[in-house]
C-alpha cells in the first residue's frame, strides 16, 4: 500500500479512537475489565471515565501519528505504490495493535503520560503517575482484546473509500 494509504488509515484510526462513541465504548470496557482488578474498584469506577477521556485524547493521536517511525515513515520513505485490499488494511490495523501491546511500547506510554505531557500538568502529579502505572498495562490489552470488525471496516473505508464491503 502507499504512503498516502497508510497516512489516511492512521489518521482515521486516531479520529475514530477519539470520537465520542469510541471513547464511551473504551470507558465501558475499562470499567468492566480493569476496575475490578484495582485495589479500589469503587474509586476506579468513580474516577476512571473522566481520567480515561483526558488520557485518550493524548494517547491515541500520540501513538497513531502517521509521520512517526513506528507508523508510516518507513513506507513513506520507500514510496511504494499499489492498491490496498480490505484484508491488508485489517492486517495493518492488527500490526498497529500488536506493536501497541509490546512491553516496550506500554512502558514508553506509561513514561510519557507520567511525565510533563500529562501528569505533570495535573493537580497531583505523583498520584496521577501511580494511576497511569496501574491503568495503562491493564487498559491497553483490555481495549484490544475483542476487535470490532465494523469499527475496522469504518476506519479502513473512512481512510480509503470502498476498501471494505459493507458488513
Amino acid at each position: 500500500w502507499t504512503c498516502e494509504d497508510c497516512t489516511a488509515v492512521v489518521n482515521s484510526i486516531s479520529a475514530y479512537l477519539t470520537s465520542e462513541e469510541s471513547l464511551a465504548k473504551q470507558v465501558d470496557i475499562l470499567l468492566a475489565e480493569v476496575c475490578p482488578q484495582t485495589e479500589n474498584p469503587d474509586g476506579c469506577v468513580e474516577g476512571l471515565p473522566e481520567f480515561w477521556n483526558s488520557i485518550a485524547v493524548l494517547l491515541w493521536p500520540g501513538y497513531y501519528t502517521a509521520e512517526a517511525d513506528w507508523m508510516c515513515a518507513p513506507l513513506c520513505a520507500a514510496r511504494s505504490v499499489r492498491e490496498i485490499t480490505c484484508d491488508e488494511c485489517f492486517e495493518g490495523l492488527k500490526r498497529g495493535v500488536d506493536q501497541l501491546l509490546l512491553e516496550s511500547t506500554i512502558q514508553g506510554i506509561v513514561e510519557a503520560l507520567s511525565g510533563e505531557a500529562f501528569c505533570g500538568n495535573s493537580e497531583e502529579p505523583e498520584r496521577c503517575a501511580d494511576a497511569i502505572e496501574v491503568l495503562i498495562p491493564l487498559a491497553l490489552p483490555a481495549l484490544t482484546a475483542n476487535p470490532d470488525p465494523e469499527a475496522g471496516a469504518l476506519i479502513c473505508n473512512n481512510a480509503i473509500p470502498g476498501t471494505c464491503p459493507a458488513l
